[in-house]
């Protein structure tokens, strides 16, 4: 039987419930041709981006995070895996979701550390030298001027949802589906992924806000072996958007880490992650109803 193409899928995405569920757990293009590809139809990533471009409908989209409603003095909060009630689910699938995808060049990530990149996140990103540094660095794509093909500097990671073809992506897709569906009974709202990460040795995210997508975050944080000492992880920053204090969270395995996203411009939680380790890190990101901490109670 042919396969179905592009334009017969972004129709059948018209059917709300249809695609709905696995959406869910979508956070790159790649896994919406993935999505396709499982449902009979055939379309690579390019084709994809034009023709969602020319159709003349909605056609497919992430559901909406929940809308971030006013400030909150408490930034974040951090829970142990194995005690948050009704999270046995999560516990058990890490395992699949903590993949290593056998196409990833870990000599050329290697290869693409900047030092410097690592060292920013030290500084305070209220800091005017610091803005303008961060302003250039965007104004030029992330990336070195006049250098093809050069990696993006914001991030060195790797985002496990662009690695679809490797035999144990569907394996791993099922587990994040899971994985949304355990938190949605736990928190009684819909729940969607927001980014599967692994940071390799010496990896970071520089830092950023997040504010063009609002809303409760929550990370699932862990790591192929723990820490030998406590004073030496990897760890999470942000710049408290009430009092502007430099928080530094180190980082342990089978970590449940919360906070909030706002647009407000008085409200934005400035954050960076960094790995200056020789462990393998894993984050898998959230957007959670705004009263989780209901769910968490109910659940308990």
């Amino acid at each position: 039987m042919p396969l179905k193409t592009c334009e017969e899928f972004l129709r059948d995405t018209l059917e709300p419930d249809l695609f709905r569920d696995e959406f869910k757990a979508v956070t790159a293009v790649e896994e919406v041709v993935a999505i396709g590809r499982r449902h009979g139809y055939g379309f690579t990533v390019a084709e994809f981006l034009e023709k969602a471009r020319a159709f003349d409908g909605p056609g497919p989209r992430l559901p909406a995070g929940p809308a971030a409603t006013g400030p909150t003095t408490v930034a974040h909060y951090e829970y142990e895996l194995a005690e948050l009630p009704g999270f046995a689910p999560v516990l058990d699938e890490l395992p699949r979701l903590k993949t290593m995808p056998p196409g990833v060049d870990l000599a050329r990530f290697a290869a693409a550390f900047r030092a410097d990149d690592l060292d920013s996140t030290s500084r305070n990103p209220a800091d005017p030298g610091y803005r303008a540094w961060h302003r250039k660095l965007a104004a030029d794509g992330w990336r070195d001027p006049g250098t093809p093909g050069a990696p993006r500097r914001d991030f060195h990671l790797i985002n496990l949802d662009e690695h679809v073809e490797h035999d144990g992506y569907e394996e791993y897709f099922a587990a994040k589906s899971r994985v949304v569906a355990a938190l949605e009974n736990v928190f009684g709202g819909e729940v969607r992924c927001s980014g599967s990460l692994w940071y390799p040795p010496d990896s970071y995210r520089l830092w950023h806000t997040n504010e063009d997508d609002p809303g409760w975050r929550m990370y699932v944080v862990d790591f192929d072996r723990p820490f030998d000492d406590d004073g030496r992880t990897s760890f999470f920053r942000y710049l408290h958007p009430r009092t502007q204090e430099l928080v530094t969270l180190r980082e342990r395995p089978r970590t449940v880490r919360f906070f909030k996203v706002s647009q407000d411009p008085e409200q934005l939680l400035w954050h960076c992650i960094a790995n200056p380790t020789d462990r393998h890190r894993w984050s898998f990101g959230f957007v959670v109803p705004e009263n989780w901490r209901d769910g968490l109670r109910r659940s308990g």
